[in-house]
């Protein structure tokens, strides 16, 4: 059995997630626009802490081209849609492959 947590603790945890699940809404309204239609699907923001946003893709093929020649292009224009959060570091990682 979890020991019990104090009450301070326990909400401010539930803050920090409901800001994280802000963040997240943000950058993913970000890729809404900068992403075309045909390839946003693909595309789940999965994490942002520290100026670091990872983005997962369900496809080798976009991941190969976000990661080999869009990832500088796509940070730019999140850090223009969203500058109260700039990012330092966009990583793509590959999902829904049992890649981990």
């Amino acid at each position: 059995m979890a020991e019990p947590q104090r009450a301070g603790d326990f909400l401010r945890g539930i803050l920090q997630q409901a800001g994280r699940t802000k963040s997240r809404s943000a950058y993913n309204e970000a890729l809404d626009q900068i992403l075309s239609p045909r390839l946003r699907p693909h595309c789940q923001v999965v994490g942002c802490r520290a100026g670091k946003l990872v983005v997962e893709v369900d496809s080798a093929p976009l991941y190969a081209e976000l990661t080999g020649f869009r990832r500088e292009e796509i940070r730019l224009r999140i850090n223009e849609l969203v500058p109260a959060q700039p990012i330092a570091q966009l990583t793509f990682r590959l999902g829904g492959t049992g890649h981990v």
